[in-house]
């Protein structure tokens, strides 16, 4: 009976096992430029074809739009308002208070170990980080790829774990498709014109280079020497994709060596994003900033579980929050005193149950709250509302909130709650402040 029963359950396990655990997280990946989230071109074969031995949930969402404090959320299951500066300090390391994944495995006898290109997400000082931080709980943080490509982070990542005893916990920070948008020379470009051609075309030589810097000057800073064009636009997002497409051949070559190693068929493996990317859909460009458009807040997630059905897609709201959950609970690791805020998305991959009705984030002045359908955005410095069907407008560009008043005051009336709740009344003003204080540091830092 017990082996019928084992045979019945999705997620049947050997009870002696104690799998490792893969979390890769993506830097500014955005999903609808993904074919695996129906993207028109194919920027992620590999992936569309790995997901049909995981699975993959339709609509996640970071709840931050900037890799500080999405990385901090996403790494603790706590609100990234958690991680905003307090006091007029703007350190992005986490808090004591915030146990991060790694420091709890390592305390359940889990070997932990990061490879990070991130200039945020580092354990010692960087000119984006000067308080580096982020090695607390890691018994080996690797940082030898700063800002370097895919190949080097495989290359680091599978010479470390010839030495790693199991069961293991690995943190990989890819950098692709971050800015500036430079696939290596050795790729194949298979939608961005060659450096010659994108003259004849007409594109900028920093556009060329892939370089996104001069649009932000001009369009936040207001540099009337600088100055972009359509073709620079088009360039540059064809590049973005092109860094999707190399970093899709570099997770391939990350699978396969697991799957050379016999490591595939127990390791408990994570694919998220700490954000997305602003690509003038609206205007405006990079992330960061007041900016709260799906483009930052729609990511990818992907999880491949050791005895769950393959090929699963599962519409529910899934959050980076629920992350951290997801994997204790299913390494059976107790986590009703850690004090999450995320929750396990388990009863979501088992039995096709949404674990929330709403999901909430910030960035900069913008608050938002999405219910699959609908979404509010609320701005604190002007108190403006605005309602999305983000269905049947998924680029955000008809607000509603006119239209469905009633709609509109509900869900803003759960938006203000929530945000009170985590940062305080908003007649204080507090949260604005603390927002400001962040976007003044990133700048004085040159990350904005």
């Amino acid at each position: 009976w017990s082996l019928l029963l084992c045979l019945l359950l999705t997620a049947c396990r050997r009870e002696a096992e104690r799998w490792n655990v893969l979390l890769v997280v993506v830097d500014t990946l955005r999903a609808d430029r993904m074919s695996l989230y129906g993207y028109r071109r194919p920027t992620t074969p590999n992936l569309d074809a790995l997901a049909r031995e995981g699975m993959v949930f339709s609509n996640a969402r970071s709840q931050a739009g900037c890799t500080f404090p999405s990385a901090n959320s996403l790494l603790t299951s706590r609100q990234p308002a958690v991680f905003l500066p307090q006091g007029g300090a703007a350190r992005f390391v986490i808090p004591p208070a915030a146990r991060s994944l790694p420091e709890i495995l390592r305390q359940h006898g889990y070997f932990t170990a990061a490879v990070s290109a991130s200039p945020i997400v580092r354990h010692t000082p960087s000119r984006e980080n000067p308080a580096g931080g982020y090695g607390r709980g890691f018994q080996v943080f690797d940082e030898s790829c700063f800002w370097k490509h895919g190949d080097c982070m495989n290359e680091r990542a599978l010479g470390l774990l010839e030495a790693f005893r199991e069961p293991w916990f690995f943190y990989l920070h890819y950098m692709e498709p971050h800015a500036p948008y430079r696939p290596p020379r050795g790729h194949l470009r298979r939608f961005a014109a060659t450096p010659g051609r994108a003259r004849e075309l007409g594109v900028h030589p920093w556009a060329r280079r892939g370089d996104s810097w001069p649009i932000a000057q001009r369009l936040y800073n207001g540099d009337p020497r600088l100055d972009f064009n359509p073709q620079d636009l088009a360039h540059l997002s064809d590049l973005y994709d092109e860094e999707i497409l190399y970093l899709d051949e570099q997770l391939a070559k990350l699978f396969d060596a697991l799957r050379t190693r016999h490591l595939r068929e127990r390791t408990l493996i994570v694919l998220a994003a700490d954000h997305g990317e602003e690509l003038y859909d609206h205007g405006q460009y990079n992330h960061c900033r007041n900016l709260a458009y799906e483009t930052l807040f729609r990511t990818p997630l992907a999880m491949w579980i050791p005895g769950v059905e393959p090929g699963l897609r599962r519409q529910a709201i899934a959050e980076n929050l629920d992350i951290v959950p997801t994997i204790l609970d299913y390494l059976r690791i107790p986590a009703e005193r850690l004090a999450l805020d995320g929750a396990s998305l388990r009863p979501t991959i088992e039995g096709d149950r949404p674990v929330r009705r709403l999901s909430f984030g910030l960035q900069g002045l913008k608050r938002t709250v999405l219910d699959g359908t609908r979404k509010l955005t609320f701005d604190l410095g002007s108190g403006q509302a605005q309602l999305f069907d983000i269905e049947a407008d998924p680029g955000e560009k008809s607000d509603l909130s006119a239209r469905f008043p009633e709609e509109t005051l509900r869900l803003k009336t759960a938006l203000l709650r929530w945000t009170e709740s985590h940062e305080g009344p908003l007649a204080s003003g507090e949260s604005r402040r603390r927002a400001t204080e962040l976007e003044k540091r990133l700048r004085a830092l040159g990350y904005l």
